[in-house]
């Protein structure tokens, strides 16, 4: 991107040409778009690998700003603070990286200890029971007196779709949907619009987030994300379907859960408005899908 030649980046990484040329075979596989176009002998990048290596260079920014920051900061005396988060795993891997480098970036003082909750009552739980001291959710409904809830962001929902995989007699006419844990509690938007659609829906649970993808890639069909994951997800953006059916949730609300005792805590503070910048940076650096390529339909099993 900054060189201009696969012979310059190759010599200023101290790689081999052919690496460098693999390296972005691979990633050109990955986002379904050429990156580069050749120009007069150079390597000019394509208006959607600019806004890739915007995202990329913002998470490499923020991880190496991290180590640096850790090895920067005075050592503090005494056993650190922790500060217990609970995630959904619906924000996706990419997204649930970059909040924790951020926390531990802005609060030194805090050991950041992370878990992986769903979006119901098992946050408003292990609110009460003193687990964790905050969540961010994805769609997360608490109703449990005490617990204080903030929006922080619509984030867009997406479906990426594959040819579904034989599964055997009795099974062509039926659509195949894969989804993370999360999406298929009963209080989900997701379910609630599938418990709608046309008979015939198969459902796969997954437990995690990589287990939602691998299960998608083997078994086809379709399966819910954020969409500002998409370009981090290995094929996605070549399966990213425009033609979505009316009533599907594409907006998510992405919401803060802490006890209301704790609304005026400084570490709230400064975890509100870390949550703010992170999520706001990695929406705004989606890039659109797909570029320059004609519309993919919906695509059903069969």
């Amino acid at each position: 991107m900054r060189h201009g030649s696969i012979a310059t980046a190759a010599a200023a990484l101290g790689m081999r040409a052919p690496t460098v040329v693999y390296a972005i075979r691979k990633l050109r596989e990955v986002t379904g778009d050429p990156l580069f176009l050749e120009r007069r002998g150079n390597l000019v990048p394509t208006a959607r690998g600019l806004k890739l290596e915007k995202a990329a260079s913002g998470m490499l920014q923020n991880w190496h700003g991290l180590i640096e920051h850790n090895r920067q900061a005075p050592r503090l005396a005494g056993p650190r603070q922790t500060l217990r988060i609970g995630l959904s795993m619906a924000l996706g891997d990419p997204a649930l990286t970059q909040i924790l480098a951020g926390l531990s970036a802005a609060l030194p003082e805090r050991q950041i200890v992370s878990s992986v909750l769903d979006n119901g009552r098992q946050v408003g739980q292990a609110l009460r029971r003193g687990l964790i001291d905050c969540a961010v959710t994805v769609d997360g409904v608490v109703s449990l007196d005490g617990i204080a809830t903030e929006h922080m962001l619509m984030a867009q929902r997406c479906m990426i779709g594959l040819p579904a995989a034989d599964t055997g007699p009795g099974h062509g006419q039926r659509e195949h949907w894969t989804l993370l844990s999360d999406d298929a509690d009963t209080d989900s938007p997701v379910r609630r619009y599938l418990a709608g659609a046309a008979e015939g829906v198969r459902l796969t649970v997954a437990p995690s987030w990589n287990g939602q993808l691998a299960l998608w890639r083997s078994r086809g069909g379709l399966t819910p994300v954020l969409k500002f994951n998409v370009p981090w997800i290995d094929g996605a953006s070549a399966a990213y379907v425009t033609e979505v059916p009316p009533g599907f949730p594409a907006w998510a609300n992405l919401s803060l859960f802490y006890l209301a005792g704790c609304a005026d805590a400084p570490w709230l503070g400064t975890v509100r408005r870390e949550l703010l910048a992170v999520l706001r940076g990695i929406a705004a650096a989606t890039m659109p899908l797909p570029a320059n390529d004609e519309a993919l339909p919906l695509r059903r099993a069969g």
